[in-house]
């Protein structure tokens, strides 16, 4: 049996367990995935728990960062942890340029420009995925002080000053209660491609964009992506990613919507 977990905090809505549950079942491994909602203060005691209990483990808000305090790694941002060895991964950022892929077919002849929105751990590995494709970012945080030193992070990101952009991003958990990212962040709706890491279909960031003529698409993609890759590395596996992402969004599709990582 393979032990698998997630951290992090006010996290009861996540959908991670059937995620990985439909990985599994698709590449015949049995799992045990358990959900840690860890509230601040008592992240030493879970950290420890799940390194000496379990093979691997997921990291998600708002610990992305911080977990690297129990973790020697070079990464900006951690979302999975190998228990064995105590090994640090980012998987979101490709899991993002997939989700990208999947939802917008010509977005890499068509983006020259993106906006971020958000500086925390999920705001850290979209601003890296992008720069490594080549795209020009932008960053836009409620603290000039954290967009400043994610914008620093990697080579060539700037911080937003209303600068063009084709594709906006929101990195932020705003919208997963209904708040509107772009009224918070004082941003028109005028791009051509909106991504949403909140897994819901109907946030106004996204409402908004499309009714500007966006093309829109929510994090969903994205969270399937990146926890097939992670299980890849914890299982050393060799499976055709693409195969089992079909696998797992029909699972989904007829198994419950998922609204968060």
């Amino acid at each position: 049996m393979f032990r698998a977990a997630l951290i992090g905090k006010d996290i009861a809505y996540t959908r991670s367990p059937a995620v990985h549950k439909a990985i599994a079942e698709v590449i015949g491994v049995d799992i045990e995935f358990d959900v840690f909602d860890v509230p601040y203060g008592r992240l030493d005691d879970a950290v420890r728990s799940l390194l000496r209990d379990y093979d691997g483990f997921y990291v998600t808000k708002p610990y992305k960062t911080e977990i690297k305090r129990f973790i020697d790694c070079a990464e900006q941002s951690v979302n999975l942890v190998r228990c064995a060895d105590k090994t640090a991964y980012n998987t979101d950022g490709a899991g993002f340029i997939r989700a990208l892929g999947r939802n917008f077919n010509d977005w890499q002849a068509s983006v020259k420009s993106a906006l971020v929105l958000g500086t925390g751990g999920g705001a850290y590995a979209v601003v890296k995925a992008l720069n490594d494709v080549g795209k020009k970012v932008y960053v836009l945080g409620r603290s000039n002080v954290n967009a400043a030193r994610l914008a620093a992070s990697c080579d060539g990101a700037e911080l937003y000053a209303n600068q063009q952009a084709e594709l906006i991003v929101n990195c932020t958990p705003l919208g997963t209660a209904g708040e509107d990212a772009l009224s918070a962040f004082c941003v028109l709706p005028s791009f051509k491609y909106a991504f949403d890491l909140v897994y819901a279909t109907h946030t106004p960031f996204l409402r908004r964009n499309r009714d500007a003529g966006a093309q829109v698409a929510d994090g969903k993609d994205m969270l399937i992506y990146q926890a097939i890759d992670g299980d890849k590395i914890l299982l050393n596996g060799d499976f055709d990613i693409e195969k089992v992402y079909e696998f797992v969004a029909d699972r989904l599709a007829h198994g419950g919507d998922s609204e968060g990582e």
